[in-house]
């Protein structure tokens, strides 16, 4: 069992996300940097174990079997028996341990992933978090002082490798493709919404990031939308003219006209913005969204058949 001492801000755990059941209104969840956690999980030889995700601030916790982990994600200051640990480095941790992790200071969430994966029941194939349906994760909700979380015991040896992530996460405005109504927009707010700064809003969440900018963004000849499928990344514009960008506990359909999508080779880098940061967006191509996503994919193929 680990036992968690405080689980920090808002700590979940969280895998690949449930998917294949949109269709009854269950939403993905998942973890929100799918980049960190790919990589905590190869440095571990493993893939799609689940993770505790930490938000803001990372938790302590005590170990009460042998095993190893990882810390990836956010870069934070972090201590086992108050003995520095690195990021993105495979540890080895003892009975009686104690993990502590504090305010992640370069992002927005950090990922624990340890040997074998928390293991938690596994509901819908997925052993991700659903908040609002109080289910998946531990009990349905997020960590708490007092929880034990299951894993394995586990006394193997990995190798010390340290991976270097920065080319993962430069610094570059956030690319979109055009919405499927972003032809209902006239010229100028296309212009007006691909040019300005936004700042994500402290109301922004799991669910979605509210975007807040100077000028609001307008359809001309505002029309009747039936609810369609949306997609982490997708950004609507409700009636206040501020954008809202849903995330990986996105709603499964929404009403509001959809005036671009981020590509996904970015999503991770988005799940690393915090509450009053500022982002800009690049309008590309759909040739250009293919081979980024294609780049950063083998990019982490690469990277986890290395570490295997």
């Amino acid at each position: 069992m680990l036992k968690v001492i405080k689980p920090g801000i808002f700590s979940t755990i969280q895998d690949e996300g449930r998917t294949g059941h949109q269709q009854y209104g269950i939403i993905a969840s998942g973890v929100m940097d799918s980049v960190a956690y790919r990589i905590g999980n190869a440095l571990l030889k493993q893939s799609d174990k689940a993770a505790i995700e930490m938000t803001l601030n990372g938790g302590s916790f005590e170990f009460k079997k042998a095993t190893a982990f990882v810390l990836t994600g956010g870069m934070m200051h972090a201590t086992l028996n108050n003995q520095l640990v690195p990021m993105y480095k495979v540890i080895s941790a003892k009975a009686g341990d104690v993990l502590t992790c504090g305010t992640i200071l370069n992002g927005a969430r950090s990922y624990f992933c340890i040997a074998g994966g928390f293991l938690v029941d596994e509901i819908l194939g997925s052993r991700s978090t659903y908040l609002k349906a109080q289910f998946g994760g531990y009990k349905g909700r997020a960590l708490q002082p007092g929880d034990e979380i299951p894993y394995e015991e586990t006394r193997v040896k990995y190798a010390a490798y340290q991976v270097n992530t920065k080319t993962f996460y430069e610094k570059a405005p956030i690319r979109i493709l055009p919405g499927t109504e972003w032809q209902q927009f006239s010229r100028g707010m296309q212009t007006s919404f691909i040019n300005q700064s936004y700042t994500i809003s402290n109301k922004s969440d799991r669910m979605g990031y509210q975007l807040d900018s100077h000028k609001s963004i307008s359809l001309e000849k505002p029309f009747q939308l039936l609810s369609e499928a949306v997609t982490f990344g997708t950004i609507q514009l409700p009636p206040s003219g501020h954008p809202i960008l849903l995330m990986a506990d996105r709603q499964t359909t929404g009403g509001y006209p959809k005036i671009a999508q981020v590509i996904t080779a970015d999503l991770h880098r988005l799940a690393q913005l915090t509450p009053q940061q500022t982002l800009l967006f690049q309008l590309v191509s759909l040739e250009q969204a293919e081979e980024a996503y294609f780049e950063l994919e083998q990019q982490l193929r690469l990277l986890e058949a290395v570490l295997k």
